[in-house]
């Protein structure tokens, strides 16, 4: 951390020469600063040196932008935990922030007082960070400093402790806390490092982000057995029931004078090799690693010469048509043409570069050789070819990506609709919001856009709805495994119908053998990828391969997904859902029926947690929606789809689904007609869990109720009480309502603002009325605004009941003359509570 005079190191990156030198002089009081002029500068400082006690950084920077420089820590272990404090307008703040800096200095001031300003923040940053403030264990640099002194000691004294590092994370933490929520997620980290620090041999536990942790241990005390065995410990714990698990890499020291990053980056090597594969939760760092590692290094020390000498090459991999029998499209991937080991396979480089952040460069580089291409085959007579390039997930935080590409049609004469662009399912759950930010960008900009490998991970309802895609690429795992393998069946299945559904196109990968041919072209699946048709080939001989299909006129023209065009009324109506629940949609599912049978065809991430289920659960056990229900509820479920389909209206009624062999849950269900195609019918399906409630409601008694003429308003619960008006459109909602306040009040209900407000005028005596916002034909808004207008209805008070997180709602509610606001789910007593202060009061 320090330097010889015990001075702190600051980076400090900031393109304006004066400014850089006039706060390098009062900083160097303090600090030891190391200047860099703009973004690279400060990656290639960082390269090789990580000493630093902070980063100060202008976010405005010349090409590579302060922002970019963010990104780049979130891929590199050994940076994330380098505090960024970042300089610059107003505008820039939120974006620095939500990029992870822990502080923020707004310009224009002057560099003097700005030095002072950093001086101070860096002090109060460094005051209390020995300990990480979630679980209590030590954090990256202290965790370093300790192992040093330790070893350091025992090099001196020469004892004969054998000592590990252990390298720790949770496996796609990620989908753990979409399914249970980030406060469980929380309490699962503190319930981990908790058991670490007891474990038998372990001597300093430290966090290096997010789920991963590192642990000095001695080795002959190890129990390794007891790493196996934290996953279902900790879901016991807290009553969880998920497939935790927790994968470790162990790096035995026989060297205490290795630097200790390097120890720790040797653990996590091994931890790697066993990421994401259930059926292995601890291993060794062995000779294979240490081979592992010195290729790493040889590569490293490669690739700026290799770039430049044109060593990585673009090939291409024909995408065809089953109907037509032709390419259509294909796939650029990168080849490294090594003079002298010869063609190294992308395996073998790719996740380096994607660690060290090469990458960047190295798909920028391909990004401008498939343009070079197009316009090629452009000339060539083919000017309806399209060609996909891989954006990796360090890309995604390159605000400038979008006029890079934009640059390079222009440049190249090519239509940005010929360039398309693949990112994968798994980019998404790292960072679903910066993901989304960029696809919208190259959408808006010509650009379409595809998911990779998807059905590898988490492919939800939420990532179909939030992102603007044209194609799903299914995952060439369950490519390779279908014909064969019952689940890799149901779920290209399932992918295929509903993206017929939704209006998106489908390309399959791997696709290697007749079998598997049979099966895709039976099921629908007419874009193919794989080693039956082509392996990926160089340039000319993609060429000669379009010669000999130049009389064939099939042709790719791919949509770029536009939320504002006539992209089909499913899109539209689960849109629609969305936004009327303020995208807190309940647990969703979306039905293909046929006849009696009605399949699962995506589920959202509310319904995972709701059903206590997963992805791979979900596939492994029937799709039917049937199947989980009680017998007697099984036809009731079906008759809603019959009435939802005949009436265009939203139906609703409660279910009991089995949860296991002894338990279930009771489902209040709402079920919506989405469309037909030919003899099918899709529905989406929400679900909320009443079981506490008891309460019962057929589907027979929703379509009476339906279509029965309506009834006059009568009042429920304590006949003698005072009356409460509950303006809701959700039945679950004033089921709960009706249940929390019928002993102590009187209970009148509306399903809209508007038979509100006329039960408002007709109704003596209401006392005080609950209010919903979002509600069809008249809305809360809306119902406020009229009973405020009308002086006989003054003076009745509203409590408004809303899901919002938002301030605004809250006082736009408050300013159009509501009593008071309480957000959704509502604690019963402060409910009572809050609503026998109002009746007081009035």
């Amino acid at each position: 951390m320090k330097n010889t005079r015990g001075k702190q190191k600051i980076l400090l990156v900031d393109g304006d020469g004066e400014r850089r030198r006039q706060m390098t002089e009062v900083l160097q009081s303090v600090f030891h600063v190391i200047p860099a002029f703009d973004g690279e500068m400060a990656v290639d400082v960082l390269h090789s040196r990580q000493d630093f006690a902070a980063i100060v950084l202008q976010c405005r920077l010349f090409d590579f932008s302060g922002f970019d420089v963010m990104g780049f820590l979130h891929t590199n272990r050994s940076l994330v935990g380098i505090p960024v404090i970042a300089m610059g307008g107003a505008e820039d703040e939120l974006k620095a922030l939500s990029l992870g800096a822990v502080a923020f200095v707004q310009q224009p001031k002057e560099p003097y007082l700005i030095s002072y300003q950093i001086q101070n923040l860096v002090g109060l940053v460094w005051s209390d960070r020995d300990c990480d403030m979630l679980t209590g264990v030590l954090q990256w640099e202290p965790f370093l400093q300790k192992c040093r002194d330790i070893l350091e000691q025992s090099e001196r004294e020469r004892r004969p402790e054998q000592w590990a590092m252990v390298f720790l994370n949770v496996d796609r933490f990620k989908v753990f806390n979409d399914l249970f929520g980030r406060t469980m997620g929380d309490q699962l980290l503190r319930n981990l490092a908790a058991r670490l620090i007891v474990m038998k041999g372990v001597h300093c536990v430290g966090r290096v982000g997010g789920d991963r942790f590192v642990l000095l241990c001695r080795m002959e005390e190890l129990e390794l057995g007891r790493f196996r065995q934290l996953g279902p410990e900790l879901m016991r714990r807290l009553h969880l029931k998920y497939g935790l698990h927790i994968c470790c890499g162990i790096y035995e020291i026989d060297d205490l004078t290795i630097p200790v990053g390097e120890i720790c980056d040797r653990a996590q090597i091994a931890q790697e090799t066993i990421s994401g594969r259930s059926d292995q939760s601890v291993v060794l760092y062995d000779e294979e690693l240490r081979r592992s590692l010195r290729w790493e290094q040889e590569v490293v020390s490669q690739m700026y010469e290799a770039l430049e000498q044109g060593q990585f090459q673009a090939y291409l991999q024909p995408i065809f048509s089953l109907s037509g029998n032709a390419p259509v499209s294909a796939e650029a991937l990168v080849r490294w043409i090594h003079p002298g080991r010869g063609v190294i396979p992308p395996n073998q480089f790719i996740p380096i570069f994607e660690r060290n952040g090469f990458i960047t460069r190295l798909d920028q580089y391909i990004w401008e050789k498939v343009f070079q291409y197009l316009a090629e085959f452009k000339a060539e007579g083919y000017p309806d070819l399209t060609i996909t390039a891989n954006m990796s997930r360090l890309d995604i935080y390159n605000t400038d990506v979008c006029n890079q590409l934009t640059s390079l049609a222009k440049k190249y004469d090519v239509s940005p609709s010929a360039f398309r662009i693949e990112v994968t399912e798994s980019a998404y759950m790292d960072d679903p919001q910066q993901l989304l930010d960029m696809t919208k960008q190259l959408n808006a900009a010509g650009f379409a856009v595809l998911i990779d490998d998807f059905g590898s991970g988490y492919s939800s309802l939420n990532m179909l709805m939030d992102m603007p895609v044209s194609t799903l690429k299914l995952d060439m795992s369950l490519v390779r495994s279908v014909g064969s393998d019952e689940r890799a069946n149901c779920v290209v299945n399932s992918i295929l119908r509903m993206a017929k559904w939704l209006e998106m196109g489908v390309v399959a990968e791997g696709v290697e053998t007749q079998a598997q041919i049979d099966y895709l072209r039976a099921i629908g699946c007419d874009r193919v990828q794989g080693y039956y048709f082509s392996r990926p080939i160089p340039k000319w001989e993609f060429l000669r391969l379009l010669e000999n299909y130049r009389d064939t006129s099939v042709r790719e023209k791919p949509p770029v997904f536009d939320r504002s065009a006539d992209t089909g009324e499913v899109w539209g109506a689960v849109t629609a859902y969305d936004r009327m629940m303020r995208g807190r949609m309940d647990a969703a599912a979306l039905y293909e029926q046929s006849g009696d049978m009605a399949e699962v065809l995506c589920v959202n991430d509310s319904y995972y947690r709701l059903m206590e289920s997963s992805p791979e659960l979900l596939f492994r056990s029937s799709q039917l929606a049937t199947a989980w229900l009680m017998e007697e509820d099984r036809p009731l479920f079906l008759q809603a789809l019959d009435a939802a389909a005949q009436t265009g209206e939203r139906q609703e009624l409660v279910v009991r689904r089995y949860m296991d062999a002894d338990r279930t849950k009771s489902l209040m269900v709402s079920v919506c007609y989405m469309g037909r195609k030919d003899n099918r019918k899709l529905f989406l399906a929400l679900f909320r869990d009443i079981s506490l409630l008891k309460l019962t409601l057929s589907a027979e008694r929703i379509q009476e109720t339906a279509s029965a003429p309506a009834a006059p308003p009568r009042a429920l619960g304590c006949g003698s009480c005072h009356k409460v008006l509950i303006v809701e459109d959700n039945q679950v909602n004033r089921l709960v309502l009706r249940k929390i306040l019928s002993q102590d009040y009187s209970i009148l209900e509306a399903p809209n603002g508007k038979v509100g407000l006329d039960m408002l005028h007709s109704e003596e005596h209401i006392a005080v009325v609950l209010l919903d916002i979002i509600m069809p034909i008249m809305d809360g808004y809306e119902f406020l605004r009229k009973k405020t207008q009308d002086p006989s209805l003054r003076g009745i008070p509203v409590l408004v009941l809303s899901q919002s997180e938002s301030r605004d709602s809250e006082e736009k509610t408050i300013r159009m003359g509501a009593s008071g606001f309480v957000r959704k789910p509502y604690d019963p007593e402060n409910l009572r509570k809050t609503l026998d202060a109002l009746v007081k009061d009035n």
